[in-house]
């Protein structure tokens, strides 16, 4: 199930950054912002895959990289690469919370 999930989130930042997409499963796009906000949708948020619509995913790896870039000097101290991620993880869960309350209503 996170495979495919993952499939789906190096599709979109392939193709928002096509320069990436030599180097796009090793690039912390893909490592730290795209596995940040499939582990924030699927294990902390508890969504079934069905629910997660690309324009959800797109949403979140937008902000998420601009997150990234934001807490770029703190993450790049972090060793584990597993702890880069919970760095985003809290605001990723925000903007998924108000994303879905958004097009709930």
């Amino acid at each position: 199930m996170i495979n495919i999930l993952n499939a789906r989130v190096i599709k979109i930042i392939g193709t928002k950054f096509p320069h990436l997409r030599n180097m796009i499963r090793n690039h912390p796009y893909s490592k730290i912002v795209g596995m940040g906000v499939v582990k924030c949708l699927i294990e902390d948020m508890h969504m079934p895959q069905e629910k997660i619509t690309d324009a959800l995913l797109e949403e979140m790896i937008d902000k998420g990289i601009a997150l990234y870039h934001e807490n770029e000097e703190e993450i790049k101290k972090i060793p584990v690469l597993e702890h880069k991620r919970r760095v985003l993880c809290d605001h990723l869960r925000q903007i998924a919370t108000e994303y879905i309350q958004a097009t709930a209503s």
